[in-house]
């Protein structure tokens, strides 16, 4: 997605676009942080959850994600911005996926707009979004489900073992494009040291 169509779509969701994020730096991967609300956390994620039939969806999860997202310091109040994937993972072929960043412009409208440009969604009402805050340490991982629609978030998610898990089987499976298994060794190595049982895949 070209800058300028990329920009047009995420201001609809009430996000300024500020440039991609530099792709030598050590954060999750996108495609790890898709994977955020499908890991075992022993409780140590935040949420809010929607019905998915709720007549105010959209108003709802914006609502909900907004709150969450700052309590839990995805942003800081005075300077909100974060980071969001980017990238059609049901493209073909599939769009690699990175990091945008972004900057609250007041209103957002993640679940409406924004998942209608199909940049935080499928449509408007199906959010499907990965955020990361600017230090990696917060990720929220937006999805729609049958019953439910939830935005997730774990902090400190290096040191929840089964995402480095995940990741490290990720950097080593054959079919992880070359990139994207840089990245996921880049992430553990750097995070190691908080981790300090964690196996690092040799590059």
């Amino acid at each position: 997605m070209r800058d300028v169509e990329l920009a047009n779509s995420l201001a609809k969701a009430g996000l300024r676009y500020l440039g991609p994020a530099d792709a030598s730096a050590p954060l999750m991967p996108p495609c790890l942080a898709f994977l955020a609300d499908s890991v075992e956390t022993d409780g140590q994620e935040w949420a809010v959850s929607v019905e998915s039939d709720e007549p105010d969806l959209q108003e709802k999860v914006d609502h909900g994600w907004y709150l969450l997202s700052a309590d839990q310091r995805l942003f800081p109040m005075d300077s909100p911005e974060f980071l969001i994937a980017v990238g059609d993972r049901e493209a073909v072929p599939a769009e690699p996926l990175s990091w945008a960043r972004v900057a609250l412009t007041g209103h957002s409208d993640i679940a409406g707009a924004g998942a209608e440009a199909w940049v935080t969604g499928r449509g408007a009402g199906h959010i499907d979004f990965a955020m990361l805050s600017l230090d990696g340490t917060v990720v929220v991982r937006g999805v729609e489900g049958r019953e439910w629609t939830d935005c997730v978030l774990l902090k400190d998610p290096h040191r929840l073992p089964a995402m480095r898990e995940l990741g490290t089987r990720m950097a080593a499976a054959p079919e992880t494009p070359q990139d994207t298994r840089e990245a996921l060794q880049r992430w553990l190595r750097h995070t190691a040291a908080d981790w300090p049982m964690s196996e690092v895949p040799a590059t």
